[in-house]
């Protein structure tokens, strides 16, 4: 799962930065998100962009936990 960290992060990036969460909000983040990625995206090797692009051409297919603490920490650092 911390090879998909960073796409996770860059899911929220237009709003928060990897270097602007802190250390529970990443693994909270994981948390939420690690079946959502593994679920849309089977077989997408990280790197380029793929599953960046995978996650957004799913994003209405997020699961709850997933697309909550996502709109959570990007509604956090509009604050």
């Amino acid at each position: 799962m911390q090879k998909y960290l960073p796409l996770l992060l860059a899911l929220v990036a237009t709003s928060v930065s990897a270097q602007e969460l802190s250390l529970s909000q990443k693994l909270q983040l994981r948390a939420d998100c690690k079946a959502d990625i593994s679920r849309l995206c089977p077989g997408i090797a990280p790197g380029g962009g793929r599953l960046i692009q995978c996650i957004k051409t799913q994003k209405d297919q997020l699961s709850t936990p997933c697309a909550t603490t996502i709109a959570k920490l990007v509604a956090s650092r509009k604050q």
